[in-house]
This record gives structure tokens, sequence and C-alpha cells, in this order.
């Protein structure tokens, strides 16, 4: 887009050659060689490349392999790529996020880091459709994101990147010292749970096992069984017994066998989302998005060698939990057409330098098995592309979104975590937790109707 400054200088050069040419028909004399006026004009008219802005967090945006992914967009198109820094991380980020983006900041490029993200920013209207541009080149999405990709009123908002599954990392010191057997191929939470005991040991500071606040723990059972969060009629389905038993499941891991931090130590400890690299955790049960953490040596330089392992069952819901996450384009952004391009190849080649599972569905058992390898060989063969398959596709399990996705999703989550709160710190019971959940949830749905 020229600047106003470049449109008047513009202007003022077409005039110049316009005078030129009408001297020039009424039989002038001068040189026919193009004029300086004209050189200059076309020089004028050449704009300066874009620069792209896009909201990052400060470890993403120092981390090499972000760089040289920017580095090479920027060595194929000629954009550049500026991180704006939001301090703090988890749901924090997106607060500020929130703030910054209906404010009128122009920042270009969002990170939508979950499905439930991606929904509240394409339905709020803080997303630029995607649709147009995907259009005016035939881009077929559906082919190569597949299941991946999200529509919102039929429209595209943003390309997946990644595609997150779930999956046990384990500490192979621990494991070890414990004498221990590494986990390998199919097994039950009940198995995991006896191992856990096995490495916990508490006069060396080591849990058998470590997980997260985040919502999806406290009913990780109840979707590994694909129980729906809303019932028919819209209203939240809480209250089947699935979600009672995974809450209290999630409980008894930390309060009653003891084999990881329970909810109190979790938070009174301020531990964190990368504790698992603290090495005084025996398995850690997250997204294979975790890779990028083992293979970041910069900011990681791991003393202990660990493995990878598929995700437990209870025998009936045999499901992994995912979820896909994509970048999307802000509605204040000053360059869409741009912005697509970066999305676009960020979303077709991160995992090539991330070492993340990617959120195509289009790529052949060869592309699979160089991602592995390539996973493989940065761990200095800490796995091997056998355990990373085994672990992540070549298994019995299937696939089921870890998010409830719906109606007031975002305040459904928010809901699950505060009142889940009361019961793991002994305030409420189970009863009461999983009945204010319910209570909660459909006044937000309800709400949310309302408004519509």
């Amino acid at each position: 887009m020229r600047t106003w400054k470049q449109h008047q200088l513009l202007m003022t050069a077409l005039a110049a050659v316009m005078l030129i040419s009408l001297l020039a028909g009424c039989g002038s004399k001068e040189s026919t060689e193009p004029s300086a006026v004209s050189e200059n004009s076309a020089q004028e008219e050449k704009s300066e490349p874009v620069t792209l802005t896009m909201f990052m967090e400060a470890k993403e945006a120092d981390n090499p392999d972000t760089k040289r992914l920017n580095d090479d967009f920027t060595a194929k198109t000629g954009i550049k790529i500026e991180p704006v820094i939001v301090p703090g991380e988890g749901p924090e980020i997106f607060k500020k996020i929130d703030i910054s983006v209906t404010s009128g900041d122009k920042t270009d490029i969002i990170n939508l880091s979950n499905k439930l993200i991606e929904q509240k920013y394409a339905e709020s209207g803080w997303l630029l459709p995607m649709d147009e541009m995907i259009a005016s080149e035939n881009y077929d999405v559906d082919k190569i994101y597949g299941k991946y990709l999200s529509r919102y009123n039929d429209k595209v908002y943003s390309l997946p990147v990644l595609a997150s599954q779930w999956t046990v990392f384990y500490n192979k010191q621990i494991f070890d010292e414990a004498g221990v057997p590494y986990p390998k191929g199919e097994w039950t939470w009940d198995e995991y749970i006896e191992t856990a005991k096995k490495l916990t040991d508490k006069d060396k500071g080591i849990y058998g096992s470590y997980m997260l606040d985040y919502d999806v723990y406290m009913y990780m059972l109840a979707r590994q069984n694909d129980v729906p969060g809303y019932k028919e009629d819209g209203t939240s389905n809480y209250d089947d017994p699935a979600y009672k038993e995974s809450l209290k499941f999630f409980g008894d891991l930390g309060n009653t066998h003891k084999i990881q931090p329970s909810w109190l130590e979790f938070k009174t400890r301020k531990l964190a989302w990368d504790g698992f690299t603290t090495g005084n955790y025996g398995m850690h049960f997250i997204g294979d998005w975790y890779l990028g953490v083992f293979t970041d040596k910069a900011n990681y330089p791991l003393e202990w060698k660990w493995g990878i392992t598929q995700i437990p069952t209870d025998g009936k819901g045999n499901n992994n939990l995912g979820i896909s996450s994509g970048y999307g384009i802000s509605k204040n952004s000053e360059h869409p057409k741009e912005a697509y391009e970066y999305i676009k190849f960020v979303a077709e080649n991160r995992y090539k330098y991330k070492n993340q599972f990617p959120a195509r569905v289009d790529l052949s058992q060869e592309e699979y098995d160089k991602m592995f390898k390539t996973i493989s060989d940065s761990t200095d063969g800490d796995v091997t592309v056998e355990d990373l398959k085994t672990a992540l596709i070549d298994n019995n399990l299937g696939f089921v979104q870890e998010k409830i996705i719906g109606p007031a999703a975002t305040e459904y989550g928010n809901i699950i975590l505060e009142e889940s709160e009361k019961y793991l710190i002994g305030q409420h019971s189970l009863d009461e937790a999983v009945q204010a959940i319910k209570k909660r949830a459909d006044e937000a749905i309800n709400k949310e109707k309302n408004l519509q």
C-alpha cells in the first residue's frame, strides 16, 4: 500500500511524463531516451519490503528453530517477521492479546494455541476470514489439512499448524535407578499408577508422575470414552457419571496414591508447565508438542535420557486425546495478504523445524518417517523412529478432541477448573463440585444463547 507522500510523488511524476509526451507529439526534437523523472517515479513506486508483526512469547521468539523458519520465509518472499513479545505464559498471554486486539493494536498474526482460543477469536470477529485468498489460488485446504481444519459460520479463519496428540514421556534415569522396566505398547491407567508408585521416592524428592493444571486433566477419562460435553438439548453434560469418575481419578493421583504433586502442592509451589525437565519426575502425561522441549537443547540442556510411549486407557475408551493449533490474521492487520502467505508457509512447513506433529493429512509414510528420523537424530539417540511411530501412529488408539468445544466453551473450561479446585483441595465434596460445574455451565450456555 502506497503512503500519501508516495502517492503525491507518483502523481507529480505522471504529470511530468504526460507533459513530455505532449511536447514530443508536437514535433519536439528532444531525445527519446527515458527521462530521469520516469526512472525516479518507478523507483518511488517500489514499496519497501513488508514487515509482518506477530504475537509471541519471549522463549518462542528466541528459539533458534523459530528464527530459522522465519529467515527461510524471508529469503523466499522478502517479507520480514517481527515478534511482538507478550509477557507471561498460558491463559495470561491471551488476556493481554485480547486487550491489544480490541484496542486496535495492528499486530498482524495471532498464534491460536488451541481450538477454544480459535473459536473465541473467530466468533468474536477478531480474525479476518481467509476464504477469498484461498479461493484466488485454488488452495485445497480440505485435502491438505482435513480433520484439523475448522470453519466458523462456513468461513476459514485460521490454518492449522500443529496437531498435538497426547503421550507419556518418561525419565530413563529414574526408571533405571528404581529398577523398573520402561513402559512399552498398550497399557492401562492401573498399570500407570502401579509403575508410578515404584518410581516415587519422597526421600529423593522424586514423584513417579507429573501432570499440570489444565482443565483437560479434570475430565480426561471422559474424553477418552468420547463422552460429549453437551446434551442433545445443548445444556451441559457434566452430570454424566463419566465426568465425576474422571475428576475423582485425577484427584486420587495426588491425594490418595500420592504419585504426583497434589493440586495444593502444585499451586503453592508454583510448579511450572515445563517442570518435568527438572528431572524430579518419572513420567509426564502431556501432548506431543512437548517434543519441542526435548529438542530445544539451548533452553533445556538435560543431563538424562528420556523415552516416549503411548497413553494408557481405562480399557473401555481406547482413544487418544489431541488438539490442533493454528495461526490467524488479526482484524486490524494492514497486510492481510502477506500474513496469509506466512501462515500458509508455516502451516505447511513448521513441523520440519519444530520436531512436532504436523496438522496435515496429506503426508506420505516416507514423509512421516523422515520427520521421525529428524526428531530421533536431534535426541542423540534417546528415542528411535520406531519408538515415535509406536507411541503416536502405530497403535490401536482412536482420536478425540481434548477440549470441550461448543457454546460458552471457554467459560465452561474455566468453570471446570474453578469448581474442581474446590474438590481437589478439600473445600467441596465430589458431588458438590460436579453439581456446581453443571449448574454454572448451564447458566453460561444460556447467557450466550440469549446474547445471540
